[in-house]
């Protein structure tokens, strides 16, 4: 039996019972999961752990915000992909993260059947260019 690594996802959030429920939720649908209450601890745990999948607060507390964290995580890895998680009602924040590279802006309080359709979505392979395949 081929054993299927399990996808890293880092939670980045202020509040440590929001950290807590996501980390709990996303155990149990069986991904690996680092949590972070500040964006430079999120920092650190990108460059050193380089998560498949980033669940990002987009207003946390500090010198930089959720926002200013995305750019952050690609430019230090473009691959990595970011979901902005938020209470904030903000349309304008939204789009920008969105145009910033964003996959998806998911609302608090959670819809959890929501958030597991995003984060499978966010987690599939990438369909394989043309250009990837060795050539003959």
């Amino acid at each position: 039996m081929v054993r299927v690594p399990v996808a890293r996802i880092l939670v980045i959030d202020d509040d440590p019972e929001v950290v807590d429920l996501l980390a709990s939720y996303l155990r149990e649908e069986g991904y690996g999961v680092l949590g972070a209450l500040t964006i430079d601890e999120g920092i650190k745990l990108v460059i050193l752990s380089r998560p498949e999948l980033v669940l990002l607060d987009i207003l946390l507390p500090g010198g930089m915000n959720g926002i200013e964290a995305l750019k952050r995580i690609r430019s230090i890895d473009p691959t990595i992909k970011v979901i902005m998680v938020t209470g904030s009602r903000d349309p304008l924040l939204a789009r920008e993260a969105l145009e910033l590279g964003a996959l998806a802006y998911i609302d608090k309080p959670f819809d959890f059947a929501y958030l597991k359709r995003v984060v499978a979505m966010a987690l599939r392979p990438e369909t394989a260019h043309p250009d990837d395949h060795p050539r003959t």
